[in-house]
């Protein structure tokens, strides 16, 4: 061991400076300060005691002076050519000497630690001071429009803020939310009606989601809910569920979506503690999938869970129950709401024997997702005891119950009881599908992707088994062989189809009678590029199209056409051709993350009315219910109407504006329930009742 004698000043003094920066630019500038301070300090001991400077009144300075004399040599070196005496030029001259040396490192020091801030600030890097934030971790393009839903839903509500993480660069995630979202425009397109509106806070910060440095920089355990994107690439589902890994202990609710299925068991089987509870994941091809379903099978569906999605209109919400509506039956608070849809409730307390006896079972197994939280949509056929003197009441109404509505914002319903008398209406004997129930149908899908399967699999819960699938497709052949495995050896024409002759022969005549099918569904081929898929579906469906006005025999618009477009300023375009349903599936995908980000409870819900089991929307013919078209009707007298066949009442559909973009194609949810309302023989009411299936 080396003696410490042998040591020399010199390597002493050196790792004394070396442990100085070693602290960093505050551990620096502490000490240098301190040097300063120290230099400053002795000298005015020496000036007073030696009494070398006098004031102009020729007073002796005091400690205080002497201090503010020295500080100003220190930072000004200028200020000793009016010093005299030359005792005291020398003092000033050391402590100006000093002030060079030590508060010129000062500020050199101060300098760097500025641009190192600055680097670091546009990095991203600073730690966010925010609480009950919406915290966003990922990039795709779907964060657009979860933006914009988010801006819309934080309108009401004064500084509410979105943080970004991303591996992207901070400026650039800055810039693009500023070319793409415009928060003035947004708000001044909402009905506000009279309130205050604001704007929200947008903060971005680069990191990896993963990694859980980064994550501490936005704070995830004080979001009021955290939304995980899913990165685009074959292997999004598996960055989802490590970043979920990450930080599963840390926040409070976690909303991100599962691209691929199969994977869903993997995180079923991951996250099934309680504390997982909060932890929801979107299967967004099922979904998907189900809605394209349902679109196929009812025209104009696409526009009313569009609406429900979105937060510029009638939105799903849970409510307390107000004092006034314990103890009256759901059938009572249903038909007397008057700025509501009520669709269900969520019991605080479920006697399982009260439950009629196919409920009971699911009840029991939690086979129905939605009856493990006691959340019960049109819970007119759910309970044994729901007749009451003739009168299908639903259930009573409970202290600690909360209401499942449908209505424009998040506000308090209002009531208003009173009689409704209604003339004789027909019955459809409790069934609005009558003898449309499992019809057997013909189905042409147009295109391929990973959907096609789950797609069929969902119609099939709408149709018959003999109903009859076909599809135009360029694909592989190994892909070929498993359709033609699980649809039949005829179910597949391998062709391209933007093609013309895909459908007519040589003589102009059709291969394919267009005419028989009953649905069209346009898919996007998941192998290009979104721009290059839409215009792909845009263009088929135009050739099919011209093909039908060719035939003669019918118009496409009289057929269930659906296409799938990725790209909402494509809407725009496909409007042009008569088409009312129209998958965006970003733009769906966007609004449920938004939409469970606010509310978890909601997955239960719709997971239950986009699928055949449970309750479902659907588009039922005005004439099963009324026979009267010449006198007009209140919604709350069809609401009564329809009441009595134990179904819910949501909206109506025009006929003759489902083209309509500006009266959103006809379709109205949740309108004034006094208003005057004139029918036709073609219109449709927007139900929700229980499936059969």
């Amino acid at each position: 061991m080396k003696n410490k004698k042998n040591v020399s000043f010199n390597h002493k003094f050196q790792s004394y400076v070396e442990e100085i920066l070693s602290k960093g630019a505050i551990g620096i500038i502490g000490v240098l300060a301190g040097i300063m301070t120290f230099v400053i300090v002795f000298f005015a001991v020496i000036l007073v005691l030696t009494n070398l400077k006098s004031t102009a009144e020729g007073e002796s300075l005091n400690f205080l002076e002497a201090m503010w004399q020295n500080f100003l040599r220190v930072i000004d070196s200028g200020t000793i050519s009016g010093d005299e005496l030359w005792g005291y030029r020398i003092i000033s001259l050391i402590i100006t000497f000093v002030g060079i040396l030590i508060f010129g490192a000062l500020i050199g020091v101060l300098t760097t630690g500025l641009d190192n801030l600055f680097v670091e600030m546009r990095k991203g890097k600073t730690e966010i001071l925010k609480d009950n934030h919406t915290l966003i971790l990922g990039w795709n393009p779907t964060i657009f429009k979860i933006i914009s839903e988010l801006v819309v839903s934080n309108s009401n509500h004064k500084n509410k803020s979105i943080v970004i993480l991303s591996d992207r660069d901070k400026i650039e995630m800055e810039d693009e939310i500023r070319q793409k979202i415009n928060q003035k425009e947004i708000l001044k397109s909402l009905s506000s009606k009279g309130k205050k509106l604001y704007e929200t806070k947008i903060y971005c910060r680069s990191g990896n989601t993963i990694d859980l440095d980064d994550l501490k920089i936005v704070h995830p355990e004080n979001a009021d809910s955290v939304i995980i994107l899913s990165p685009e690439g074959e292997n999004g589902d598996i960055d989802v569920i490590k970043t979920i890994l990450a930080l599963r202990k840390k926040a409070k609710k976690i909303v991100t979506e599962i691209k691929d299925e199969q994977n869903k068991d993997i995180m079923d089987f991951c996250f099934q503690d309680k504390e997982d509870e909060n932890i929801i994941y979107i299967p967004t091809e099922k979904w998907l999938s189900r809605i394209t379903a349902q679109a196929s099978r009812q025209p104009g569906f696409s526009a009313i869970i569009s609406e429900i999605l979105n937060y510029d209109k009638n939105e799903l919400y849970f409510s307390e129950v107000p004092k006034k509506i314990v103890g009256k039956t759901f059938k009572e608070v249903a038909l007397n709401c008057v700025s509501s849809i009520v669709l269900g409730i969520q019991k605080k307390n479920v006697d399982i024997n009260s439950l009629r006896d196919e409920y009971k079972k699911v009840y029991s197994d939690g086979k129905l997702l939605s009856l493990k939280k006691n959340i019960f949509l049109n819970p007119y056929e759910k309970f044994s005891n729901n007749i009451v003197n003739g009168e299908n009441i639903g259930c009573i109404i409970e202290e600690g119950d909360q209401l499942v509505l449908l209505q424009d914002d998040d506000g308090v319903p209002t009531f208003n009881f009173e009689k409704i008398s209604v003339e004789n209406y027909k019955s459809v004997d409790g069934n609005p599908l009558n003898d449309e129930l499992l019809p057997q149908s013909k189905i042409l899908i147009l295109g391929y992707n990973s959907k096609i399967y789950r797609v069929v699999k969902e119609l099939f819960g709408y149709v018959s088994d003999k109903s009859e699938v076909n599809i135009i497709a360029k694909v592989n052949e190994q892909i070929e062989n498993e359709l033609k495995s699980v649809y039949g050896q005829n179910s597949i024409t391998n062709a391209e189809i933007t093609n013309i002759d895909t459908y007519e022969d040589e003589n102009g005549k059709m291969k394919i009678d267009l005419d028989s099918y009953e649905s069209i569904i346009i898919l996007g081929d998941e192998e290009l590029e979104i721009q290059e898929k839409d215009a792909k579906s845009i263009l088929t469906m135009l050739l099919i199209k011209r093909l039908f006005e060719k035939n003669g025999k019918s118009e496409l618009k009289d057929k269930n056409v659906v296409i799938e477009v990725y790209d909402e300023k494509n809407r725009e375009i496909v409007d042009l051709t008569e088409i009312t349903d129209y998958i965006i599936s970003d733009t769906i995908i966007s609004s449920v993350i938004t939409q469970l980000s606010e509310e978890n409870r909601l997955y239960n819900i719709l997971d239950e009315i986009l699928g055949s089991a449970g309750c479902e929307i659907y588009l039922d013919t005005i004439q099963n219910y009324i026979d009267n078209f010449e006198r007009e009707y209140t919604f709350k007298e069809l609401s009564s109407i329809v009441a009595n066949e134990g179904t819910i009442l949501m909206g109506y559909k025009k006929s003759n504006e489902e083209y309509n973009k500006d009266r959103n194609y006809g379709v109205y949810l949740n309108p004034e329930k006094n208003n005057k309302i004139k029918l036709s023989k073609d219109d449709k009411v927007i139900i929700l009742f229980e499936g059969a299936s």
